[in-house]
Parts: C-alpha cells; sequence; structure tokens
C-alpha cells in the first residue's frame, strides 16, 4: 500500500483547482506500469508530454488525471495544475508530511546506490523499510519514492543524486530527512559543478539544510565531507577508517576464493564482524555509512551487521558473473567517474590469478578530463594488471599513459580485429574481467560480446 489521494486532497496538495472529482487512488506517472485506480500525473519536459497518454491511461483505469491544461470531454477525476512536475514534487510533500516513520537522505559521488542499498538491510531490526528503486533519485524520481513508500514503514531510506548546482538543497527541502548521509565528495559532474570544490558545496547542502533534531552521518575520511558545517541543534555520528570515527572500519580482508570482503568494525555497542558477499574495502566504508545511520535511529548493531550478510550488488555494480572460458566478469560498468574507477582498478589488482581491467570513458568530468584519463591509465599501468583494455574515445587519447594496452575506440575492434574474440582468445580459466566505465560509456556492450549475447538492457 502506498499513500493515496483523492481528487480533493491534490487540489488542497498541489494549490491546483478541482475540476472533477475522482476517488482515492495512488499517484502514477508512468501508463507503462499504470496500476488501475491509480491517479495519472501527466508530466511535461522539453522532449516528452504525457497528456497524449491521457488516452490510454483512462483504457487503463484510472481514476483521475492531474493535467496543466483543458481536457475536454473527460470523464474521470481531473485536477488542472499551473505545472505538473511542480504538482508531483508538491504530493511528494505531502506524502512526507503524513509519513509517520523516519527518513534517511543519502548522496555522494560514488557508491550512494550501494549505500543506499546497505542502510536498507541495516535498518531491517527497525521494521519494515522502503527505498529508492533503480535510479530514481532526481527532482522527480524523490517525490516519487516518498509517494510509493508504504505509510506504515518505518524507514524510507531515499538517494539523492545531481548534475546542476541546487538540487542536493531542493531534494533535501522536499524529502527532508531526519538522518542524512554524505558518502563521498570526489570527481562527478565536474563540468556542471564547477570542480571539487563545486561538488563539496553542491553536496554538502544535504548537510547545511538540516534542522535541530536531525542527525547527520559524516565520512571523516574524506575531508571535504568532514568539513562540511552543521547547523546547531544536528547531531553528529562520524564513520571511516580514522581512529576517531564513532562506527570505525577497523579492517577489511578480501577473500579471493568467495569474492566477499570479511569486515571488522568498532562500534558504541562493541566490536562487529560480517561477511559481505562482494569484493571491496570502498564496499565496507559504505557498510560503516550503513551502520552509523543504523545506530542513529537507534537499531540494535549486532542485528544490523548480521542483515548486512544478505547483501546482494545492486545492477551493474562490482557484480560477479561467469564469462566464457571459466573466466569470471566484475561487472562495474554501471557509471564511473575517477574516484570509483580507482578503487576498482585497486580492488581488481589485490585478486590472485590473471587480471584484466576493461576500462570505458569517464564522462561529466570538463575541461580537465583529458587528464583525470590519463591518471587512470597510468593507475592501471602500475598496478601490473596482466591485460589492460581502454575502450572509447577519451580512454584511447590516453593511451600513452599505458603503453602495453590494447586500445578500443569504438568499444568493438582493437588493432582492426574484433575486440570480442580477442578476448576470447586471450582469456583462461580463473581469469578476473574488471568492466568498468561511465553509463553513456556502456562498457557492457563490450561483455555482451565476449560472452555472444545480446545487449543486456541493464539500467
Amino acid at each position: 500500500m502506498t499513500f493515496r489521494f483523492d481528487g480533493d486532497a491534490i487540489a488542497r496538495a498541489t494549490g491546483g483547482t478541482l475540476v472533477r472529482p475522482g476517488p482515492s487512488g495512488p499517484i502514477w506517472t508512468d501508463t507503462r506500469t499504470l496500476a488501475p485506480g491509480a491517479w495519472f500525473v501527466a508530466l511535461r519536459g522539453a522532449r516528452f508530454d504525457a497528456h497524449r497518454f491521457l488516452d490510454a491511461a483512462r483504457e487503463l483505469g484510472v481514476a483521475g488525471a492531474v493535467v496543466d491544461q483543458d481536457v475536454p470531454g473527460w470523464p474521470l477525476g481531473l485536477v488542472r495544475v499551473a505545472d505538473t512536475t511542480r504538482a508531483l514534487q508538491d504530493l511528494g510533500r505531502a506524502a512526507r508530511a503524513q509519513f509517520g516513520g523516519r527518513v534517511v537522505g543519502i548522496t555522494g559521488s560514488a557508491g550512494k546506490t550501494t549505500t543506499r542499498a546497505f542502510t536498507a538491510l541495516a535498518c531491517r531490526p527497525l521494521g519494515a523499510v522502503h527505498q529508492t528503486v533503480g535510479n530514481l533519485n532526481n527532482h522527480l524520481g524523490v517525490p516519487l519514492t516518498l509517494l510509493a513508500c508504504p505509510p506504515d514503514a518505518a524507514v524510507d531510506v531515499v538517494e539523492m543524486g545531481t548534475s546542476a548546482p541546487g538540487e542536493i538543497g531542493f531534494l533535501a527541502e522536499l524529502a527532508t530527512p531526519d538522518v542524512r548521509l554524505i558518502v563521498n565528495v570526489g570527481a562527478a559532474h565536474l563540468e556542471e559543478l564547477g570542480g571539487l570544490d563545486g561538488v563539496a558545496v553542491e553536496k554538502g547542502a544535504l548537510f547545511r539544510t538540516a534542522q535541530a533534531g536531525d542527525v547527520v552521518c559524516v565520512n571523516i575520511d574524506d575531508a571535504r565531507v568532514a568539513a562540511v558545517p552543521v547547523p546547531a541543534g544536528v547531531r553528529r555520528i562520524t564513520f571511516g577508517a580514522a581512529a576517531a570515527a564513532d562506527i570505525r572500519l577497523v579492517s577489511a580482508v578480501l577473500l579471493p576464493d568467495t569474492l566477499s570482503t570479511q569486515c571488522h568494525f568498532s562500534t558504541p555497542e562493541g566490536a562487529l564482524e560480517v561477511q559481505l558477499p562482494a569484493p571491496g574495502a570502498h564496499l565496507a566504508l559504505n557498510a560503516a555509512g550503513a551502520l552509523a545511520v543504523a545506530y542513529a535511529l537507534g537499531a540494535p548493531l549486532a542485528a544490523s551487521a548480521e542483515a548486512l550478510a544478505s547483501y546482494e550488488p545492486v545492477g551493474m555494480r562490482m557484480r560477479a558473473e561467469p564469462l566464457v572460458h571459466g573466466a569470471i566478469a566484475l561487472n562495474d560498468a554501471y557509471n564511473a567517474n575517477p574516484t570509483s574507477t580507482a578503487a576498482s582498478l585497486r580492488l581488481l589488482a589485490s585478486l590472485p590469478g590473471r587480471r584484466v581491467a576493461v576500462i570505458g570513458d569517464m564522462l561529466e568530468l570538463g575541461p580537465g578530463e583529458g587528464a583525470f584519463h590519463d591518471d587512470i591509465a597510468a593507475l592501471a599501468r602500475d598496478l601490473t594488471l596482466d591485460l589492460v583494455v581502454l575502450v572509447g574515445p577519451r580512454m584511447a587519447a590516453a593511451a600513452a599513459s599505458c603503453p602495453a594496452a590494447w586500445v578500443s575506440p569504438d568499444g568493438e575492434t582493437v588493432g582492426g580485429r574484433s575486440l570480442a574474440d580477442a578476448l576470447r582468445n586471450w582469456l583462461r580459466p580463473g581469469d578476473r574481467v574488471l568492466f568498468k566505465g561511465s553509463r553513456g560509456a556502456r562498457v557492457e556492450r563490450v561483455l555482451d560480446a565476449v560472452r555472444g549475447t545480446s545487449d543486456s538492457g541493464a539500467h
């Protein structure tokens, strides 16, 4: 069950005009998944207009529609507003105001989705937990997340993304989280946010907009996160590997046979140990952040740590998958920036056996993108991996920093032959192959080609 509104409640929440009453129902924006009895909000954007799907929505049995134009002859509930996007956000605010549980807001340059998944697990001892689904972390996704939360849930974990100044502050105002966590500040969306200092300002809005009584969970290993000012009356809980951390990551040991990570934490409730079923010290730090949130909410940390052991990688985020010839793919192709790519490369380098890195372009890095790609190529060289494949025009331009690498500007060929065929011929049983790149680079296409399968369609 999600939050439900009738026509009158929608008009009140949005400041719109109730043209025709309609019964109570959930709020929906996509006719492809529309539930009968829902209210359809006809969003309008630069390249789309959902008012074109009103007839389809009516045929699917909606309770009514929220629109920004006249709809002659519409027989069902109807609310007219000035702006349907703003109306959706107002409805999200209304759902948040009615929610009796606690809201957790999470942002960061890398690892926020994994941290969100860990946090949802760590909060399970408190009761039912709702969380952001997929990549619904923007000005449309956050209100949809608030609206989709069961009203009787104990916790709603809301992921917040940004690509332009002011977005995090707006999303924080929308969701008003009780507990707020910034995973890190790194080189992502630099072109739009104006460098690392701009990223720090943007991400820091989650802390700066906190209210007295809220809790912020601070990664004290990240100097830019630790430096964000916190308003008076806001409680700070710290996490990280630093000795002063409230939730301290004491050790994270990779278990290569199972590609899992054995973690030890020091907490105010004593020492904790958990085996995360995924590889990487950076994941252990994300888990420490999740435990900090659980501690802020009063969850018993031993139970929270036990819940973390049931983690499953989200989408194409360091997911171990079978490849050809008994090789193992580490599918980390969902997205990339210099911070996350360096972490993935170091993880790969720590594994036994032959290690292969297929590294795609990192996007939205602004005028300094060439230097960032050079640095990653040089790191791959210095880690003495067994094979490095540079995919895409930006990584190809950095080939001088890793002279032994295979170079594939188009992601399909290398040296005039098929890249997939070349990799299949090179691989042997037990090889570990990392696939990493920005979403727009779609490095998973190389993985699919090596397997001989069609495009995965994962997003």
